[in-house]
């Protein structure tokens, strides 16, 4: 009892075939149908994949159910003759859901289910009966004669594969595939049994060449006696025998070395994928639904009513894996040895010895080509598309790997052949220069590609319809990576020469005479180089896009009807790219193709439709250290490299002004300057004439560079602005260093760069202002910090920061801030200069900032009527107040009280006439501790003449006096607290 599960899309690793005539699709996202024209685009197409799906998950679940229904039925004919009163074994029914943990099973209930119980029971039988049998084979054989032998070998094996068939039909599927392993098992000992007994002059073959035809005839009879079948065990232990043969033969033709074996592999996979694609392609791609995929590894081996071919999918899948991974290896065995070949570091040898060393790595290098090659030819067989329509085929993913795979193995052994001349040092470049030319000639295959779609479910023909995108992708793809990892040696000997100016900095500025050093790059680093150059310069100029790359936006149709879009319901890619990285900026959803837009206009829409940057933006960024290292690894002097750089800052800015502001535009100028300002340190000559050159350049950037007053032209604009200043200020330092300057007069320069910012900032506006100011805030900042050493200079600096700090206060937007800091700036300033003139009086230190602060709080309390006396006269008063009471009580004196009496007495009128709190509370506070102050001697000389047993009186009657006051006193200190409290 079965029943077709309905055609649609396909699972992973199968062909999806039309929802209505069943038709496999030559790519996975037509437009149409290529058999009977049915629409596969728009909302309704996407809800039909749905339906689709849905409708193969319940055949799924109804192949499950059928499995179930078989072995309840097997149970109960099993129970056919036992008598009529036998109770019948009523199982627990299982609780709903899955068991709590820590709570234990119900008591009776198995803890393990009958299928594995006779799982378990049947390997073990297996093996039991596999072990005895070769036991009798090597020890109890000499006991019988040759016609014993014989009938008791033929009628174990006989018998052991004669039983699946009338178990199948039983039901009994787990005992048939044990059965059927112990026939083959028996079959090898047979063949073992032969040889040993001399049947037929078999002892006389040499054992390779035996086991060899001995393990190919088991393994093609087991294949194809599980296949016919429909039993799982022998098709995968025939595909696992068939591994043998190829090893064997080589071992019995006394071959040796890493090719012979890998040549073997690739042909054994080979082999094994014509039968498998011969096989495969017999049946038509609808009788391989994506439920039968799936359910294969469910319901087998029980699911006797499940068709041949269904049964069978997994198994042929799992084959092609097997074999595909085979010959993989083999390649990679072959690509090792090549590899190790040319790249491993040469002794030194002369005269024969070398010719012999020469030799043997050309001989393991081409003979790397055969498997190799065999192996890039079976790839790229496999990666074409099957040639009759309506055939089982790869989908296009797995046949751009199978391509890339191929790539990669024949890039591998040009690579090899190149790289067996020359010396170890030019190896990678050897591996690099087919990769380069593959990538060109695929780059230009792809060209356009994206765009070549009609939409109408037209399909190619002859040779172009067999290679499709997929191959030229892939080919793409081996090429790049093989480029990319042969390129990094290279690039590692460029970052080595590109910093090794800067181990010469120290030496340039130490103030002696500049000593001499050898700069030098490996000219095979800088050929790399130049070729990685020249290949991501051509692909920018190929003008690929995103779907030209297969990288492309979801499927519209799908997203707009708010459905997951169906592997061929999506019409933007060709000939099923794998899924690329999707930008951020793609849109998820847009409009529905119609009849004008679309798939049917055949024009891409979208990131998929513009270039992909990223060739020429990485060309900008090799193409700098390119051109600046051709003098060094020529041996011209130091100073042409450092002109080259210079040069190319100044041809990168130009060309980005006459250019729209893009990533490729701005890396190059910025790579060109970095690069002058490593090398240039070396030298202070060149420093100067460097920096000179960055800040015009800077200048001109920032002046014009876009237009717009949003977007990157602006940024653009900032960043080089700041740039400009800082390079200016750093220019100022090394014309003063150069000049013989100190490190004092180095950082004024930088000083007097950051105040002429301060005007600059002010003509401008916009960005560009903030990105001047802020950088010469920053300059200036930094000269300070470097002035800190020498405590003149530091003061003088401080007061020209002051000064144009008041100038920026000009500035109504700047007013408060640059007020404040200028005020701050200054100050510091003062309390530098008074500790080096060797003034200790803290009232020297402390009543400028105080004053200060007292003003400024005067005008936030103006502006601000509501803001607190604390707040605006706290601060000022506490500084000009409190440090002169521990002076006035640890030096003593008269001017001091004196003065410090008369200041707090006027503020205490003044907060009292103003009604001010904080004036009023500090001055009085402070008062009443200079009248203690002066009072203190007075009463310490009373004391000391009166009898001691007064002041125990006086402290006595004072305390009385208070007791029995207390209410009083509380009134009079409430009304003191409200009356504070009334003051502001």
């Amino acid at each position: 009892m079965t029943s077709t599960p309905p055609p649609g899309p396909g699972a992973p690793g199968q062909v999806p075939a039309c929802p209505d005539c069943g038709a496999p699709f030559e790519t996975d996202r037509p437009a149409r149908c290529g058999r009977c024209r049915l629409p596969l685009t728009g909302a309704a197409a996407a809800t039909l994949w749905q339906v689709t799906l849905a409708l193969q998950g319940v055949e799924a679940q109804r192949l499950v159910l059928l499995r179930q229904r078989d072995d309840l039925l097997a149970g109960l004919r099993a129970r056919r003759d036992e008598p009529e009163g036998a109770p019948a074994p009523v199982p627990a029914l299982p609780a709903w859901g899955p068991q709590r943990p820590g709570v234990p099973a119900a008591p009776g209930r198995p803890e393990v289910s009958g299928r594995s119980a006779q799982t378990a029971l049947l390997v073990l039988g297996g093996l039991l009966v596999s072990i005895a049998a070769l036991v009798f084979t090597v020890v109890s054989w000499g006991y019988l004669g040759i016609g014993g032998r014989a009938a008791v070998l033929a009628a174990l094996t006989g018998c052991a594969l004669a039983l699946p068939p009338r178990l199948r039909r039983r039901g009994l599927s787990a005992t048939a595939e044990t059965s059927a392993a112990i026939g083959l098992a028996l079959v090898l000992l047979d063949f073992l049994a032969a040889r040993a007994a001399g049947l037929a002059g078999l002892d006389a073959v040499a054992l390779p060449a035996y086991w060899a035809a001995a393990t190919a005839l088991t393994g093609a009879g087991a294949a194809a006696y599980g296949w016919v079948l429909r039993l799982r065990l022998p098709v995968v232990a025939g595909v696992l025998l068939w591994r043998l043969p190829g090893l064997l033969v080589v071992d019995a033709l006394g071959l040796g070395g890493a090719d012979a074996v890998a040549t073997a592999m690739v042909a054994t996979a080979a082999v094994d994928l014509a039968v498998l694609r011969a096989v495969a392609g017999r049946a038509p791609a609808r009788a391989l639904p994506a439920a039968g995929a799936v359910t294969a590894a469910v319901t087998a081996p029980a699911a006797g009513a499940a068709s041949r071919r269904t049964v069978g999918a997994v198994p042929l899948q799992a084959a092609g894996a097997v074999a595909a991974l085979w010959g993989g290896l083999g390649a990679f065995l072959a690509g090792q040895a090549s590899l190790s070949a040319v790249l491993v570091p040469r002794l030194p040898a002369a005269g024969a010895a070398a010719a012999a060393a020469a030799d043997e790595r050309w001989a393991v290098v081409l003979g790397a080509w055969l498997p190799l090659g065999c192996f890039a030819l079976l790839a790229l067989v496999v990666s074409l598309r099957h040639p009759r329509p309506g055939r089982l085929g790869l989908p296009a993913a797995h046949r751009r790997v199978a391509a890339a795979l191929g790539g990669v193995a024949l890039l591998v052994a040009c690579g090899g052949t190149v790289a067996a001349g020359p010396a170890r040092e030019w190896g990678a470049v050897a591996y690099a220069a087919p990769a380069a030319l593959l990538a060109l000639a695929t780059g230009a295959l792809l060209r356009g590609s994206g765009r070549d779609r009609t939409g109408t479910g037209e399909q190619a023909s002859g040779p172009r319809r067999m290679l499709g995108r997929a191959v030229p992708l892939g080919l793409f793809h081996a090429a790049a990576l093989v480029l990319l990892v042969a390129s990094v040696p290279a690039l590692g000997e460029i970052v080595r020469a590109v910093l090794a100016p800067l181990g010469q900095v120290r030496a340039a500025w130490a103030g002696g005479p500049a000593e001499s050093w050898a700069w030098s790059v490996a000219p095979a680093a800088v050929t790399g180089l130049w070729l990685l150059l020249a290949v991501l310069a051509a692909l920018a100029g190929y003008g690929l896009t995103r779907a030209d790359l297969g990288i492309a936006p979801a499927a519209p149709a799908a997203a707009a009807a708010g459905v997951p879009a169906p592997a061929w319901a999506d019409a933007t890619r060709a000939d099923a790219p794998a899924a690329g990285p999707v930008p951020a900026a793609a849109p998820a959803a847009g409009p529905a193709p119609g009849p004008a837009s679309g798939p049917a206009s055949g024009a891409a829409s979208g990131p998929a439709a513009g270039p992909v940057g990223g060739f020429a933006t990485a060309a900008a960024l090799l193409a700098v250290p390119a051109l600046a290292l051709l003098p060094v690894a020529l041996g011209l002097p130091y100073g042409v490299a450092v002109a080259v750089a210079a040069g190319s800052a100044v041809a990168a800015v130009a060309y980005a002004l006459s250019r729209p502001v893009r990533p490729a535009t701005v890396v190059a100028p910025v790579t060109a300057a970095v690069l002058a300002l490593l090398w240039a340190p070396a030298d202070r000559v060149a420093t100067v004439a460097v920096l000179a050159v960055l800040a015009a350049l800077s200048v001109v950037l920032a002046v014009r560079a876009g237009a717009a007053p949003a977007g990157p032209g602006l940024a653009v604009r900032a960043v080089a602005a700041a740039c400009a200043v800082a390079a200016s200020g750093a220019e100022g330092a090394a014309v003063t260093a150069t000049a013989g300057g100190t490190l004092p007069d180095v950082t004024l320069a930088m000083l007097g760069v950051a105040v002429v910012s301060a005007p600059v900032a002010a003509r401008t506006g916009g960005a560009v202002s903030r990105a001047v100011e802020g950088a010469g805030y920053a300059l200036g900042a930094l000269a300070l910090l470097l002035t800190a050493g020498a405590p003149g200079r530091l003061a003088f600096a401080l007061v020209v920061a002051g000064v144009a700090m008041s100038g920026v206060a000009l500035r109504p937007e700047r007013r408060r801030a640059a007020s404040l800091a200028a005020t701050a700036l200054l100050i510091v300033s003062s309390w530098i200069r008074l500790a080096l003139s060797g003034v200790g009086t803290p009232e020297a230190y402390t009543l400028s900032a105080a004053v200060a602060a007292l003003v400024i709080g005067g005008l936030r309390l103006r502006r601000h009527p509501g803001a607190g006396s604390w707040t605006a006269y706290g601060p000022g008063l506490g500084l000009g107040l409190a440090p002169s009471l521990p002076a006035m009580w640890v030096e003593g004196g008269w001017l001091r009280p004196l003065l410090l009496g008369s200041a707090a007495l006027v503020v205490t009128v003044l907060g009292a006439r103003s009604r001010l709190q904080c004036p009023l509370v500090l001055g009085g506070g402070v008062l009443l501790l200079v009248g203690v102050h002066e009072l203190a001697p007075v009463v310490v000389q009373v004391l000391g003449l009166l009898p001691r047993w007064v002041p125990l009186a006086f402290a006595g009657l004072l305390l009385l006096v208070l007791g029995a006051t207390y209410e009083q006193r509380l009134r009079d200190a409430r009304r003191l607290r409200a009356s504070l409290g009334r003051l502001h």
